[in-house]
């Protein structure tokens, strides 16, 4: 059963990165899919990333490198913040956070759990964050709303971002929003550096 998972996520990555009008092309069968079948949008990958059925690292990186190169493939926003705010209310960052926060985590999938938040970070407006090689540089801004002037300085941004602003601005030094170092080695979940889980 998990040679074919890990078989299918292998091929689905190359579908993706062979042509980026692939990325939109998975989204759709993805929502069809879970939409018959009553399930949550991408569900399937994040019960791989939640190992519902056990540990294998290859599986979660797979599984992380396919959210990631579908996400960087996306030209505008309205889809990236779709399929973000999919992610984001099925726990995507509490299960970055407990991989993360284990001994000898494999350093492949803290990779693309980093590259996941700095985009992240990047696209809800946070210019500190740096984006990743991998991240699209040129993505093209939602529509907010209408077309007068005012609501076109306005911009979309993630459920994490708009449920943050709704607090009391208070944040734990583990949450988005903290000031970090900003460098590669650098993990903005739960204020780990690579370095640290590599040598545990």
């Amino acid at each position: 059963f998990r040679l074919v998972v890990k078989t299918s996520l292998k091929l689905l990555l190359v579908f993706v990165e062979y042509t980026e009008s692939n990325a939109a092309l998975l989204i759709k069968a993805v929502n069809t899919v879970d939409t018959k079948g009553g399930k949550k949008l991408w569900s399937n990958v994040m019960e791989i990333l939640e190992e519902k059925d056990g540990v294998d690292t290859e599986l979660l990186v797979f599984a992380m490198t396919l959210i990631n190169k579908t996400l960087a493939a996306l030209p505008d926003q309205d889809p990236y913040y779709d399929m973000v705010d999919c992610l984001e209310e099925q726990g995507i960052e509490a299960t970055a956070q407990r991989h993360l926060s284990r001994k000898g985590t494999d350093l492949d999938l803290v990779e693309q759990f980093n590259i996941y938040e700095m985009t992240l970070r990047h696209e809800d407006g946070d210019n500190e964050a740096q984006l990743p090689p991998c991240g699209r540089k040129d993505r093209r801004r939602a529509s907010v709303g209408g077309t007068n002037e005012k609501r076109g300085v306005e911009r979309r941004r993630s459920r994490r971002h708009s449920l943050q602003n709704n607090t009391d601005h208070t944040s734990s030094p583990a949450s988005p929003s903290s000031p970090y170092p900003h460098s590669s080695s650098y993990l903005p979940f739960g204020g780990q550096r690579v370095e640290d889980i590599s040598e545990r």
